[in-house]
């Protein structure tokens, strides 16, 4: 074990464990494995000042997190626990040891310093002192050290520091504070993090006596079983989806005095499924190779299995793909540029969408903000309490529960398994229980519809390839150029056909029914992206070939290898498509045998 002289203390800076546990965050050994909540963390941060304050003054501080459940409150407390550990390991965190006798409460030794030594001795004059109050010696160590004092003089070469590694406890919120053993649970977390898992109790019936306990432990005034004074330096960390400060009247009076103290971070959940992406991919998982878009299902899964059985039941799928459009750039910084991209036949549209909202109409720039932010809001929060979540978002899939894709199918400790479209299927029934009955069929069909268009898209592409040649780009560009031309006409680009690529597209798209669709603005054929802004080249392709077949003049051949239950494996189309899947679009083996399945069957969610 580490030992150390009392006189190395001398000059150097003291540190609580708050501040220890800020340093480690600094460092990133703590909250850098957490991703898509980086508002929370900065919050959090804010909350380690106000409690590194706190600390400083004698107390100990108590912070709550709060939100709903899965939204990732108790992975922050374990990566802050986790970090800090890693962080001591390298680092020197001491405790007094008198005449062989270690501290049994891991106390700051500075204690001894600031409670029975003159500070001069300490600091020769700087204020390196941490707290103002002075804390109680630890009555173990001050019976020893009455041992070593002789003629009013401490043998100082009897007092040596020994280094620790902190521990850290858990424990219920409720009346188990009162029994005896909780003080085993604080000398366990001393130097370290205590905590307080509010989620399960029932607040409103806990004992009094456990609110005046908690005011005692923030007051440093908190004593063991035989009344003696315990030295605490810790960070007290709380957790709670209910509302913990909503209580009654009478509660509130019995509390106020702890509720006044607790230092709030409000933990949210993941709103988009971007971000779910950018947890996913920021998560490292170790996957040779996943079928495109996988991660997309997976995560609009996750954002869909919090929506409530109204938002969802009955609607089409348009209405679903721009729920999640919305809930993706209000829960971003792209919000203003979607905010830029707006027009007044987007407002129209959610003013069909949304019941009970009122369609944009102001031309005022400040304004053109507020409709998306309240149409959002409609599906996120509460209509009589606009700061509360609706109770679709406190149930559902945890944005972190992507990461049990990892065990699918596997149970080796290095994961080498592809992730195609069945793993979709497997990823659903595994988290089947943590959605809401009532909604798990609007998902299994709205999930089906994507990825059974994807894989449309995807063939249907290659099928055009085949048939077009090298002029395949060709056309299409063309198209899109000719589709912008309409639809931003305000910005007074004019078509041109200087090639003739539109008159030989024509062969191959019907041109018209497109053109008709646009002017009419036909919103549940011609989606958001392609009415509202200016339309790229592979947005308008996937619209084209994923449109029911309206858009596409088709040929003999093709009608051939797209009829009937089984894919024609002897057709020329058949190895091309293969080929044209592996090498152009990084489908593997397996996936493309599963991608011919979902095309012939047109579902993904086969009936085993």
């Amino acid at each position: 074990m580490d030992r150390k002289g009392l006189q190395s203390l001398v000059g150097e800076k003291e540190k609580s464990t708050v501040e220890r546990i800020k340093e480690s965050v600094k460092s990133e050994e703590s909250l850098s494995d957490i991703h898509g909540i980086t508002d929370v963390k900065e919050n959090l941060m804010s909350a380690l000042d106000k409690a590194s304050f706190i600390s400083r003054q004698g107390y100990t501080p108590l912070l709550l997190l709060i939100g709903p459940s899965g939204s990732g409150k108790t992975e922050i407390i374990n990566s802050l626990v986790r970090g800090y550990k890693k962080y001591s390991i390298s680092k020197d965190i001491f405790t007094l040891c008198i005449e062989g006798k270690k501290c049994k409460y891991n106390e700051n030794p500075y204690n001894l310093y600031r409670s029975v030594l003159p500070l001069k001795e300490l600091n020769n004059g700087s204020d390196n002192a941490m707290n103002n109050k002075r804390p109680e010696l630890c009555y173990q160590c001050e019976s020893n050290l009455e041992k070593i004092i002789k003629n009013g003089e401490i043998e100082q070469s009897k007092i040596e520091l020994e280094k620790v590694f902190p521990k850290s406890s858990t424990v219920e919120f409720g009346d188990s504070f009162l029994l005896p053993s909780f003080i085993n649970v604080i000398m366990n977390s001393n130097r370290s993090i205590l905590t307080i898992s509010a989620d399960k109790s029932k607040i409103e019936e806990i004992n009094p006596k456990v609110f005046q306990l908690l005011n005692n432990i923030y007051d440093n005034n908190f004593s063991d079983n035989s009344g003696n004074k315990v030295p605490l330096d810790s960070l007290i960390i709380m957790h709670s989806n209910e509302s913990f400060m909503e209580l009654n009247e009478d509660r509130k009076r019995e509390s106020r005095p702890l509720l006044e103290r607790i230092i709030r971070v409000d933990v949210r959940r993941n709103l988009s499924y971007s971000e779910e992406i950018k947890v996913a991919k920021e998560s490292n998982i170790p996957i040779e190779k996943a079928v495109p878009n996988f991660l997309e299902y997976i995560s609009k899964l996750n954002v869909l299995s919090r929506l409530t059985f109204e938002d969802l039941h009955g609607k089409e799928n348009e209405f679903i793909d721009n729920t999640l459009e919305l809930l993706d750039f209000y829960d971003s910084n792209r919000l203003k540029e979607l905010e830029r991209k707006t027009t007044e036949s987007m407002s129209n549209f959610l003013g069909d969408l949304l019941p009970g909202y009122t369609p944009y109409t102001s031309e005022i720039d400040s304004e053109k903000s507020k409709y998306l932010k309240d149409a959002a809001r409609l599906f996120i929060f509460d209509s009589k309490n606009q700061s509360a979540y609706k109770s679709g978002w406190t149930a559902g899939i945890s944005p972190r529960a992507i990461s049990s894709i990892l065990d699918l199918n596997s149970s080796s400790d290095k994961l080498t398994k592809y992730l195609s479209f069945s793993d979709v299927v497997d990823y659903f029934n595994k988290n089947e229980e943590k959605i809401s009955e009532q909604i798990r069929q609007p998902i299994k069909e709205y999930i089906d519809s994507v990825v059974t268009n994807d894989v449309k898209f995807e063939i249907s592409s290659a099928l055009l390839s085949f048939y077009f040649g090298e002029h395949f780009n060709d056309y299409t560009e063309t198209i899109t150029r000719y589709v912008n031309s309409i639809i931003s006409i305000n910005q007074g680009k004019d078509f041109r056909d200087t090639n003739e690529y539109l008159s030989e597209a024509s062969r191959y798209f019907d041109l018209d029914v497109l053109k008709n669709q646009i002017d009419s603005f036909k919103s549940k054929v011609v989606p958001l992206n392609i009415v509202n802004y200016q339309t790229k080249f592979d947005e308008l392709l996937h619209f084209l070939v994923s449109s029911k077949g309206e858009f596409i003049k088709t040929e003999k051949k093709y009608d051939n290898f797209i009829g009937g239950n089984e894919v024609d494996k002897s057709s020329e189309l058949y190895s091309y498509i293969k080929n044209f899947l592996k090498e152009k679009r990084g489908y593997f083996d397996e996936s493309i045998e599963d991608a011919f399945r979902i095309y012939k069957e047109r579902r993904l969610f086969n009936d085993k």
